[in-house]
């Protein structure tokens, strides 16, 4: 394993294992408070010319932690911006003696390609609408923990699935791990290929929660509210949000987001501060599994 390119490249053992070792940096209520310095001597350069928060700060804490250095590279003002080619960018960071490459990046492909001409480990931190391997392992880890398993789990995914890549992900990964996975979502944003095409689809969330052992909610942009996709807004959530008294309703199932959450939209903002809430869980399990992937890869490669 020398990059992580997509969930798809990972067979079963290789995500028990990343899940089996994420578990070790955790604690029921946050990380371990000895860091893991396993990579003193890596540095890597994390490349997002998407906006991102969580995946970049987590990352970012997931590296030092391990005891190796990072520096984030920024599009804008950078010789990108004035024409340069996406592969001249990556040859003379690769200069600079980075040995790792995390990169999040708008345009399906782009991962694989970068990986074709460069020395470094490329790590996909999100891509197009295709893949977010990374967002799916922890997904996969947070549900492990609450559960004790993921065979035989009941996931439904709901809200914008079209232009998810955290869906596809996630679907592939709890698939493979043995949960049964439904979807929920209006039909101008539910997605039209095979991988999605054999599951089970519930018309509103409130009928998929009587089915789910975890409902797990996607952001929809303000934008895609709309006449030719969802009339309003209070059409929207009454057939797909999380409300509170749907919530307290449905205490046993939980919840979970890749974030942001857009408050008012998909869940209202008492439901992120209830027990069966594991948004913020998430976050803490995005820095260990993120751990575990980079100590994974240059172990592998040591």
């Amino acid at each position: 394993m020398r990059h992580l390119l997509s969930s798809q490249q990972l067979s079963v053992e290789n995500i028990t294992e990343i899940l089996d070792m994420a578990s070790t940096f955790l604690t029921p209520t946050g990380l371990q408070p000895t860091a893991q310095r396993a990579l003193v001597d890596k540095r890597f350069v994390l490349a997002f010319f998407e906006p991102s928060t969580r995946t970049r700060l987590s990352f970012e804490t997931a590296i030092d932690r391990l005891g190796a250095s990072s520096v984030v590279f920024s599009q804008a003002g950078s010789s990108v911006e004035k024409g340069e080619t996406l592969q001249e960018t990556i040859h003379t960071i690769e200069a600079m003696g980075f040995d790792g490459i995390i990169i999040r990046h708008a345009d399906n492909g782009v991962h694989e390609q970068v990986a074709s001409y460069t020395k470094m480990s490329v790590i996909n931190a999100g891509e197009g609408s295709t893949a977010h391997p990374t967002q799916a392992l922890l997904d996969a880890s947070t549900i492990r923990e609450q559960f004790g398993r993921i065979r035989g789990i009941n996931v439904v995914i709901t809200g914008d699935l079209l232009h998810s890549r955290v869906a596809r992900s996630n679907a592939d990964v709890l698939s493979r791990m043995g949960a049964n996975i439904a979807y929920c979502a209006p039909d101008q944003l539910c997605p039209h290929d095979a991988q999605f095409a054999q599951l089970r689809r519930f018309d509103n969330v409130r009928d998929a929660m009587q089915w789910a052992d975890v409902v797990y909610l996607l952001r929809i942009q303000r934008e895609r509210i709309s006449a030719d996709i969802v009339p309003s807004l209070d059409e929207y959530r009454k057939k797909y949000a999380i409300t509170r008294e749907l919530a307290l309703d449905q205490p046993h199932v939980m919840i979970m987001h890749p974030g942001p959450v857009n408050v008012g939209v998909e869940l209202d903002e008492e439901v992120l501060l209830a027990k069966q809430c594991l948004i913020h869980r998430q976050v803490t399990h995005g820095v260990a599994v993120r751990m575990a992937i980079l100590e994974k890869i240059f172990s592998d490669n040591d």
